[in-house]
């Protein structure tokens, strides 16, 4: 038989025998079934011995049965959460999942008041076979699948937005290379394709005889050709036709979603399955005279063009509106095609801002944009945020040149508030300079370390003693973002500013003393003159 933990309460059944001894048994069984690596709810048992000594009835058992070892309880080898069969007799009649404690009770004494008229032949009972899932299981596997799922869709949301700054500071970065350049594309349904005969070569003519005709297919955009002859000055540098993805798709209008997000699935679809035209177009170079100025001689620099051509090209194509609402008469509005439903589908798009026509230049001319010094942006690597107190830096920053290539950045704060976080500075050796009191009890020195394997960098700072560690690598890019933003290569912090006030300050002393001088010296000399007109005048 199976042996008891107590004289009273759950017997142990540890095997296959066991359990058979046990299915064997007269009486209603409720069994904790169980895993090694999770063990029984021992929560639980201060209620189970509760309802013990209410009904105080010996066909009343409670079990624990450890899942590893027995053949028929395979399924729930993996669960963390407690399982509870129901036994007639030893065939099974009802399940429930978790450790809700008034959620057991009541069914233990539904269950119960069933057995006893069971027994006393008032009703009848199906049993269930004890390998078939149950519609208890079904739902919570249902319902811990729409957790997962749930929890993928929060974490894409996530990477997305991650990637979004990651992507929006390369493109704004990148947008001052290319101030001079923009783009216009072309719908696919604007684009035709027809057959032309191929134009002789020149050697052709001297011939006897003519060669037999060649036809060869023409791309033919009208809405290209009518846009063309509105272009003024910008010139034509490129065109070509790309085919897009449903990623490049969100990228080429990554500052313009509400025109995406009124594209009709049919336009979608379109625009994923056929190639779109697009032309690359360039404003004369324009160069800033300096040659008058003082000190420069034949020097011309660049002027700014931040936003130039964009507005240009925007007003050609939109008037006074924009992709979603074109000015009337204008070319997106003369060109807007309508579907057989009567929907308006646009024709021709061109970004209106240099951060948008970034975007659109680095999905529709990538080569273009790699060879002007374009990098496309990596998702942040998984890491770890670990926040110390100011004393430890003398025992952190060892640490840190040790281990410099997994570290991503640090940096001294005033505080420890993800919320508001104040940087002081990057450097340890400007701490000294401002002096401690300045910098406060709660200044805190903060850094992010890569994980690697087995998390061994992160150990070597643990042991430092932190006082916040990030709960993992994921959460601790979105830690990092707090503390390190995007642009946190550009961030000189509270020290430095105070240190360049400091020294602007010295400059407007020094400028004052050597004022002062000359000021003096003046009234020295008119002291000396004063001297002398006294002693040549009569006494």
């Amino acid at each position: 038989m199976a042996r008891k933990v107590t004289a009273v309460l759950q017997e142990e059944i540890n095997n296959n025998d066991d359990w058979t001894k046990t299915m064997e048994n007269q009486g209603m069984y409720v069994i904790d079934v169980y895993s090694e690596w999770c063990g029984p709810c021992m929560a639980m048992t201060i209620y189970l011995k509760k309802i013990k000594l209410e009904i105080a009835n010996e066909n009343l058992h409670f079990a624990i049965a450890k899942s590893d070892e027995i053949n028929v309880l395979e399924r729930f080898r993996q669960k963390s959460e407690p399982h509870w069969l129901f036994f007639f007799d030893g065939k099974l009649v009802n399940l429930i999942i978790g450790a809700d404690a008034s959620k057991l009770i009541q069914l233990i004494m539904e269950e119960w008041n069933q057995y006893v008229k069971f027994k006393n032949g008032e009703i009848y009972k199906e049993f269930i076979p004890i390998s078939k899932i149950t519609e208890e299981e079904k739902k919570r596997l249902m319902k811990i699948q729409n957790y997962e799922k749930q929890k993928m869709r929060i974490g894409k949301m996530i990477r997305e937005k991650r990637m979004m700054k990651v992507r929006e500071r390369a493109l704004k970065q990148f947008s001052y290379s290319i101030q001079m350049q923009t783009c216009v594309m072309f719908f696919p349904h604007t684009v035709k394709y027809i057959m032309v005969e191929k134009p002789l070569e020149e050697d052709a003519a001297e011939l006897d005889e003519p060669p037999e005709p060649v036809m060869i297919e023409k791309r033919v955009c009208e809405v290209a050709n009518s846009c063309a002859s509105k272009y003024e000055e910008l010139i034509v540098i490129e065109a070509k036709e790309v085919k897009l993805t449903e990623e490049s798709l969100h990228q080429l209008f990554f500052k313009e979603k509400e025109f995406l997000e009124s594209f009709s699935q049919e336009l979608i679809d379109e625009l994923l399955s056929k190639k779109v035209y697009s032309v690359m177009l360039s404003m004369p170079t324009v160069k800033h005279d300096t040659s008058s100025e003082e000190g420069v001689e034949n020097s011309t620099v660049p002027i700014d063009l931040m936003g130039v051509i964009e507005q240009k090209l925007s007003t050609i194509i939109y008037g006074d509106g924009s992709p979603l609402n074109p000015s009337p008469d204008s070319l997106a509005d003369v060109h807007t095609a309508v579907n057989e439903y009567g929907q308006k589908i646009p024709s021709v798009y061109t970004p209106r801002n240099p951060l948008s026509k970034a975007s659109a230049l680095t999905i529709l001319f990538y080569k273009f944009c790699r060879n002007n010094g374009y990098v496309a942006p990596q998702p942040p690597l998984p890491q770890y945020l670990l926040i110390f107190d100011i004393n430890k830096s003398n025992k952190v920053l060892p640490t840190i040149e040790d281990l410099s290539d997994k570290i991503v950045y640090y940096g001294f704060f005033r505080s420890a508030n993800p919320e508001n976080p104040k940087l002081l500075c990057k450097d340890p050796e400007l701490l000294d300079l401002y002096g401690m009191d300045k910098i406060g009890k709660d200044a805190t020195l903060v850094l992010s370390v890569l994980k690697d394997e087995n998390d061994k960098s992160l150990l070597q700072f643990v042991d430092i003693g932190p006082v916040y560690v990030s709960p993992d690598h994921e959460e601790g890019i979105d830690d990092a973002n707090k503390f390190f933003p995007y642009n946190f290569d550009e961030m000189d912090g509270e020290i430095k500013l105070w240190l360049d006030q400091q020294a602007h300050r010295n400059q407007e002393d020094m400028a004052g003393e050597y004022e002062f001088g000359e000021g003096e010296e003046g009234m020295i000399e008119e002291d000396y003159s004063s001297q002398d007109q006294q002693q040549d005048s009569p006494k």
